[in-house]
């Protein structure tokens, strides 16, 4: 039995603070592998203003490759359907029943995690690893837990290191702003941006 990390995300761009989640999630919990998964057809995001699947899933690629527990997933990319998490996860399960998943998400969405579709399903189908901000936050963390635990059967526990206070939103308006590479942004993403001309750098001079 393999146990996997799922790491889910637009990716657009993926940066250092992903990466560093998933190093941490494969550390404290003796993880095989993590799996990026770029969202496909968001439920929750215009996808017209979204950089294309297929370059989101390039860019991942470049951000991972020199890391051999870490592997690129195109399951929600080459699903025709909308991308929830709860389908996500059933397919997988369904594709490597002996397998043990680990659902990596930010500490802060378990404020509305009971709102998510079908959040019964992913807590069946994996553990959830809750990314926390820092260790002050435990204590509060804590106590969502115990919620959500009394709301349905769950498996939820901190992921306590490797969270990084950055968003792909900043790391946009930054290369919007400068036209040069953030310090959070791993170099070989920042080669892809440069040759798809993301997110103005064309409009920059690049």
């Amino acid at each position: 039995m393999r146990k996997i990390g799922i790491l889910g995300g637009s990716f657009d761009p993926i940066h250092q603070g992903h990466l560093n989640i998933a190093r941490s999630a494969y550390r404290e919990f003796a993880l095989n592998e993590v799996w990026f998964i770029p969202a496909g057809h968001s439920p929750n995001k215009e996808e017209a203003e979204m950089t294309p699947a297929q370059v989101r899933a390039e860019m991942t690629q470049a951000a991972i490759k020199n890391d051999a527990s870490f592997k690129l997933s195109r399951i929600e990319i080459e699903s025709s359907g909308t991308s929830y998490t709860y389908k996500t996860l059933q397919h997988l399960k369904e594709q490597f029943p002996e397998d043990q998943f680990f659902f990596i998400m930010g500490a802060d969405s378990l404020d509305y995690f009971d709102k998510w579709r079908h959040p019964e399903i992913i807590c069946q189908n994996a553990t959830v690893l809750a990314a926390v901000r820092d260790t002050l936050e435990l204590p509060q963390i804590e106590g969502k837990i115990r919620r959500i635990k009394a709301l349905f059967p769950a498996e939820i526990y901190p992921l306590a290191g490797g969270r990084t206070d950055v968003s792909s939103t900043a790391i946009r308006a930054q290369i919007r702003m400068t036209g040069e590479c953030p310090a959070m942004l791993p170099g070989e993403v920042w080669e892809l941006i440069k040759r798809y001309h993301l997110y103005g750098v064309s409009n920059l001079g690049e």
